[in-house]
């Protein structure tokens, strides 16, 4: 890892308590840190145009997404290899492919107590792909491209996540 962007976010509220319990993060520890705004326009100046690695990244695309749109930044366009997707085309033969899963598997360090943090999580993230990228390469694949072509066309079902559901009720029960 030869550079890092960490920054926590001060939401203008206060956080649940539900957040506090699986992050360790708490009120006092944002009181004074920068708004969601700045600190996307940082973030968004630091990754340029480079393809990003996070492990289940749809949740992460979607808060990038989410957060473009609300500051008028443009469209979100880096390429983003998830380490979930991957696992689960070069690691067919487990049916495992959580973070916790991973680092395991490849022999990585992880310490479970300060897992969900994001700086953490993306720290057993970049190890875990570096490890990844070895086996990728012994299977002959070296691109982006080569990478997209993991999957044969006819087994995409086998890999794809809904990312979006329409449910309709006739009333508030049901």
């Amino acid at each position: 890892i030869i550079e890092r962007f960490d920054e926590l976010i001060n939401p203008g509220r206060s956080l649940d308590a539900e957040i506090t319990a699986v992050t360790q993060i708490t009120d006092d520890m944002l009181y004074d840190k920068d708004t969601e705004e700045n600190v996307t326009k940082r973030f968004k100046d630091f990754i340029q145009d480079y393809p990003l690695v996070a492990h289940n990244a749809k949740f992460d695309i979607s808060m990038l997404d989410m957060a473009y749109n609300k500051y008028n930044l443009g469209e979100f366009t880096n390429p983003v290899i998830d380490t979930l997707e991957l696992s689960r085309n070069i690691d067919r033969e487990y049916s495992k492919h959580s973070l916790s899963a991973l680092v395991k598997r490849y022999g990585v360090f992880f310490d479970e107590e300060h897992h969900h943090r994001a700086d953490y999580d993306a720290e057993g993230t970049g190890y875990v792909f570096d490890k990844m990228l070895k086996k990728l390469n012994d299977m002959g694949i070296k691109t982006l491209n080569d990478m997209q072509n993991l999957c044969k066309e006819d087994e995409t079902h086998k890999f794809a996540r809904e990312y979006h559901a329409n449910l309709l009720a006739l009333n508030k029960t049901g």
